[in-house]
Formats: C-alpha cells, sequence, structure tokens
C-alpha cells in the first residue's frame, strides 16, 4: 500500500484513543499531531510516540501552521477528533483523500459540541457514533460510517463517553483502510430530524426546582464530569451525585416547590415540581463526595426542614 500521508486533529479523551489505535498501525503514516495548547491528552500521546506535535490555540494560529508548514507536504488524509476548532474552507481542501470527522452522535441528531449530554438530556435510548467527510457546515458533512450504542437507565455521561470511545476506537482503522482503498460508500445526511446542541457552560448545572423530578436526574446524570449538578443552600454550593425518585401522590400534604421536606441519617428529600427526590449521595463544595448517612453523622443539623431552596 502507498505510504499516505495522515494528519491527525484531536485534543480530548475521545481522541487520544482512537489516535493510539491509529498510531499503533499507521505510525509511519503518520505526519504530525494537532492539539490546542494546554494540557491535554494528544499531546502526551504525541510524545510519547514520538509524533511531530504542533500546538495551536485558535482559528487564526492553525491557518497560519498550513499556510507555513503543512500546505507544502501534500496531505492525503485529515482525521479530526474532538478537536474543538472548525476548520477554514481552504484547509478541508488540502487532503487529496479529504477530511474525516468522528461525531458522538446519530447524525443528523444532536449536531455541535455537546452530542454526550444532550443524549442524556432528551431520554434518548439510543445513540452512537457517526464518521463523516466534512464540509464547510458544521457536521453536515456526508456520513460514511454510523454505529449504533444502547444508553441504559444507570449511564452518565462518563459511563456513555466511555461506550462510544469503545465503539469508535474499534473500527477506525478498518474505515482509514478503506478510504486509502477508495472503498468508501458516502449517504447524505437526512434533512428530517435535525437537532443542534450548544456549548455548556457552568451555570447550566444549577438545579431549577421547577423541573420535573425526571428532568433533575438527567440533568445529574448528563453533567456527572462537568459542571455537575448543584443548587446554593446559604452559603453553601450543594453538590448531587445520585438521587432516587419518590412518587408521593400518598401523600396528603402539599409542600412547596424547592422545600427541604426531611433530613435523616437515610435520607435528604426535596420537592420538586411534581415527585419527591431522595438524595443518596452529595458533596459540598471542595470536600469530597460522601453518601448521605456518611454527611449526616458529620452534619447532623446542616440541612434545616421546611427550608425553601431558590
Amino acid at each position: 500500500m502507498k505510504k499516505f500521508k495522515i494528519i491527525l486533529l484531536g485534543t480530548q479523551k475521545f481522541a487520544y484513543f482512537q489516535f493510539k489505535k491509529i498510531i499503533k498501525k499507521y505510525k509511519k503514516n503518520i505526519l504530525g499531531i494537532i492539539t490546542k495548547k494546554g494540557k491535554n491528552y494528544t499531546k502526551n500521546l504525541a510524545k510519547k510516540k514520538k509524533i511531530n506535535l504542533f500546538q495551536i490555540k485558535n482559528k487564526k494560529e492553525i491557518i497560519l501552521l498550513f499556510k507555513k508548514k503543512l500546505i507544502k507536504l501534500k496531505i492525503d488524509l485529515i482525521i479530526i477528533i474532538e478537536f474543538g476548532i472548525i476548520l477554514p474552507k481552504f484547509i478541508i481542501k488540502i487532503p487529496k483523500l479529504g477530511c474525516y470527522n468522528v461525531h458522538p452522535s446519530l447524525l443528523p441528531k444532536w449536531r455541535g459540541p455537546s452530542p454526550i449530554q444532550y443524549s442524556i438530556l432528551n431520554g434518548d435510548k439510543i445513540t452512537g457514533i457517526t464518521i463523516i467527510k466534512i464540509n464547510n457546515k458544521i457536521d453536515q458533512g456526508d456520513i460514511i460510517l454510523q454505529k449504533k450504542c444502547k444508553i441504559s437507565k444507570k449511564d452518565n455521561y462518563i459511563t456513555l463517553y466511555n461506550k462510544l470511545t469503545n465503539l469508535s476506537k474499534n473500527i477506525i482503522n478498518n474505515i482509514i483502510k478503506k478510504i486509502f482503498l477508495n472503498k468508501i460508500s458516502i449517504i447524505k445526511q437526512s434533512k428530517f430530524n435535525i437537532s443542534y446542541t450548544f456549548k455548556i457552560n457552568k451555570k447550566d448545572g444549577k438545579i431549577n426546582w421547577n423541573y420535573s423530578a425526571k428532568k433533575i436526574n438527567r440533568l445529574i446524570k448528563a453533567f456527572y464530569k462537568w459542571p455537575k449538578t448543584f443548587f446554593y443552600y446559604k452559603n453553601y454550593i450543594i453538590f448531587i451525585w445520585k438521587i432516587k425518585i419518590i412518587n408521593n401522590n400518598n401523600n396528603k400534604k402539599k409542600y412547596k416547590i424547592g422545600e427541604i421536606i426531611d433530613y435523616n441519617k437515610k435520607c435528604l428529600k426535596i420537592q420538586t415540581s411534581n415527585k419527591i427526590i431522595k438524595i443518596i449521595k452529595i458533596q459540598l463544595n471542595n470536600r469530597k463526595k460522601m453518601k448521605l448517612n456518611k454527611f449526616f453523622n458529620s452534619k447532623p443539623n446542616f440541612f434545616i426542614i421546611g427550608y425553601i431552596l431558590k
């Protein structure tokens, strides 16, 4: 097989494990790894495997990098995984075989930067990965492969992220081989059932007690890694890691939304817009995560029953 020239673009863990697989098989083909400046997984991988490392800060710097160094190398293939910077049109046109992106959703569903979180927030039962040949529109390129993945009731962001990483890393080299051999099939993305995600901010993790108990539970799972799900209590930030939903239809007493209705060794119960949530694992800011019984033993008078959370 001809010695094709590959450039890898990626920054985080999702890219790291796939790049590791690619390097194992195609190291001699790889001209370099481009990653964002700062601490990240792929930077360390490039150094460990002694592959050319190019670190950039923004779109302007990647344009300069290609114009000054990379455009003259006659690149055949660019693989982009969890990079975080949209490539300009002129870079997309450089590689002879095209630019390809691995996206952790079943496109055209959940285009954009936060597909895993949105899959959980939406209560999806199925997600997956999509490999596309990119164009100048975000996540709208032609599909060359899709693989499905079930979302279990126990999944949170971290467990689902790991599932999708394993799914993708096990097929990436086969896809590269097919690209080299010109044996890929291209499918246009559907014009129906299109949905978009947006960048998640720290404030998105704050609980609104007017939400349903189910929505709060999904928030906890979707934001498990960052920004985490939290509420304010007096001068404290309280992070919630695990809850159980309690159906309170048989309870004749009506509680106000956001009211702390019970606090003891077994539970901390709070009224939402429809049901009660029972907090199982909790954390004060800058402290360790704790099961509720241990938290109560250390702070038996911390939460006041009847207090209304905002």
